[in-house]
């Protein structure tokens, strides 16, 4: 009887164990509104790259460039990654920051006809915006501006906000250095490129 006893307490425990593991790795994989999408399967080879940011945990809003797709629009994450096939998902050290870049987004670019065009100047979107720019545009809207740095002579990086004369590259979103500090505090999750 003790012989039972034990083989089942070792089985409860590792049942127990090896769902704790499947929660959080699940939960890990599990997108929310605000999260990054960057991709370096385009049909550049990975040069331009492209990028869009989660309106909830199964929607990307991205504007694409293509010309059956003139305007920013909504994308399911299936749908993504059947254009896309490598990806990595940043997150914002907040959900409450994420939610507010998306519901940004939404304002400022769902069913809007903002034409797709790459101009300096990530402050301004009228009369265009492009991929990255639409997504940064989206945390600048919601009172976080994503900062760039810059290297000054002695080699320290000093942190700006862009304007005008400025890029926002897709690539920029999963550049650690970019993103994975105390300054924009954003941490990939998901990682395939």
């Amino acid at each position: 009887m003790k012989r039972y006893s034990r083989i089942i307490s070792f089985v409860l425990i590792f049942v127990f164990v090896l769902s704790a593991y499947n929660v959080r790795s699940a939960d890990a994989l599990t997108y929310r509104a605000g999260d990054i999408i960057v991709t370096n399967s385009t049909s550049s080879s990975g040069i331009v790259g492209h990028s869009g940011i989660f309106i909830n945990s199964n929607t990307i809003l991205h504007t694409s460039g293509w010309k059956s797709e003139p305007y920013p629009l909504t994308i399911s994450l299936s749908k993504w990654n059947d254009r896309y096939e490598k990806s990595k998902v940043i997150r914002p050290d907040s959900a409450t920051k994420g939610q507010k870049a998306a519901d940004a987004a939404i304002k400022y670019f769902k069913g809007k006809t903002i034409n797709y065009k790459i101009t300096p100047n990530p402050r301004d979107i009228n009369p265009n915006t492009y991929c990255s720019e639409l997504v940064w545009y989206a945390y600048y809207k919601a009172g976080y501006s994503i900062k760039k740095p810059l290297m000054d002579q002695t080699g320290i990086y000093a942190w700006y906000t862009p304007g005008s004369g400025d890029y926002i590259y897709p690539y920029d979103f999963a550049n650690k250095t970019i993103m994975d500090n105390s300054v924009n505090a954003f941490t990939v999750i998901d990682d395939k490129f």
